[in-house]
Parts: C-alpha cells; sequence; structure tokens
C-alpha cells in the first residue's frame, strides 16, 4: 500500500516563521537556497551531515545576534545522492544583504563533506532559465504614515509577502519527493519560541 504523504504541512511550518518574526522584527530578509552534494560523495542516506551544517550556520549566525528562521525539505529523483531545498529568514535590521551568509553556508558545508566544489551550495537565482531575486527584503508598514503613504507602504508589504510565500511554497511541491529510506525526516524546521507555537 503507498502512503501518501501531505507536503503542504511544509507551506503551513514556513507560514507561522514568516508570521513569527514580521511580528518581531520591522525588516525581514527572506532567502531561498538549497544544499547538494558532490556525485561522487559517498551518502549514507540519512540526514547526518545536513543536520551539521544547520545546527553549525545557526550557532554562526546565533553568535552574531541574528535571528534565523527556516524551512528545509528533503528531494531525490534518480540522482545517488539527495539534495535539500532551505527558504530561511532573518532579521533585516541587521542582514539586509546575505551574500555573507550563503558564502558562510558555503564553507560550512564543504568542510563538513570535504569537498569545495562549486554550486553545493546554490543561491536560487534563476527559474526556468530567467533570473529571480534570491533574497526578499519585506518592510513593515510604519506606524508614523498616514494616508496614501500608509497605502503605499502597506501594498508593497503584502507584494513582498505573496512574492515570499510563492517562492517558498515550492518546497511544498510533491515532485522527487518519498524516496527516503524508513525513519528518515523528509522535511523540517526550525524551532520557534515556545510562545509562538500554535
Amino acid at each position: 500500500m503507498t502512503v501518501i504523504k501531505d507536503y503542504t504541512k511544509i507551506n503551513e511550518k514556513f507560514d507561522e516563521r514568516l508570521e513569527h518574526m514580521i511580528d518581531k522584527h520591522s525588516k525581514v530578509t527572506f532567502f531561498r537556497y538549497d544544499v547538494r552534494f558532490p556525485n561522487d560523495h559517498p551518502h549514507n542516506g540519512k540526514n547526518d551531515e545536513f543536520s551539521e551544517f544547520q545546527t553549525r550556520l545557526k550557532e554562526q549566525l546565533t553568535r552574531h545576534g541574528i535571528e534565523n528562521q527556516n524551512i528545509w525539505c528533503r528531494e531525490q529523483k534518480t540522482s545517488e545522492n539527495p539534495h535539500y531545498h532551505v527558504a530561511a529568514l532573518v532579521n533585516g535590521n541587521l542582514t539586509q544583504r546575505v551574500g555573507g551568509i550563503l558564502e558562510n553556508a558555503k564553507n560550512i558545508w564543504g568542510n563538513i563533506i570535504g569537498s569545495q566544489e562549486p554550486g553545493l551550495i546554490n543561491h536560487c537565482g534563476s527559474f526556468n532559465d530567467q533570473n529571480i531575486p534570491y533574497q526578499i527584503r519585506i518592510d513593515r508598514p510604519s506606524s508614523k504614515k498616514e494616508g496614501e503613504k500608509l497605502l503605499e507602504q502597506q501594498a508593497k508589504f503584502e507584494s513582498k509577502i505573496k512574492q515570499v510565500r510563492k517562492r517558498a511554497h515550492y518546497l511544498g511541491k510533491d515532485q522527487q519527493k518519498g524516496n527516503v529510506p524508513k525513519g528518515v525526516r523528509e522535511y523540517g524546521a526550525s524551532e520557534l519560541p515556545k510562545v509562538c507555537k500554535r
């Protein structure tokens, strides 16, 4: 019997984290990236290396006082090794450009798997051969604005939220999922503060 999994839960987890970050920070920076193994990497079927990567990157951001919330999913179609998609959110007041975070991610991942092969941390700057922004900054409307200025800020805010959700909800697709050993997680999310959990 085939078990059909509901991957829309991935999207729900992202939306919870997005709401938390917007409530807490007046500016939030969203970015997407993929994590891949070299073709010849001897993978054990588990998520051990990726879990270590997530832990190390979070520790580094926390040391700099940067809150980080993210969701991730594991996919594998015909390749020997899986790959991971990550949708991340950071405090945009402290991090307006995420190039440094992605560079650190590349170094951490390279150290874990013992390879500095280019492209293993993909910035997701294109889709269907079209360039797209790999980061989006969301500015919460100012409580000091009124009238046209406030309406303008609200429209921009809603537009950015829509863009971010569209990019992040890509992780909730069914394709390339379902190919994991028993007992291995296929997706996950960073821990929300206890007061934010639903």
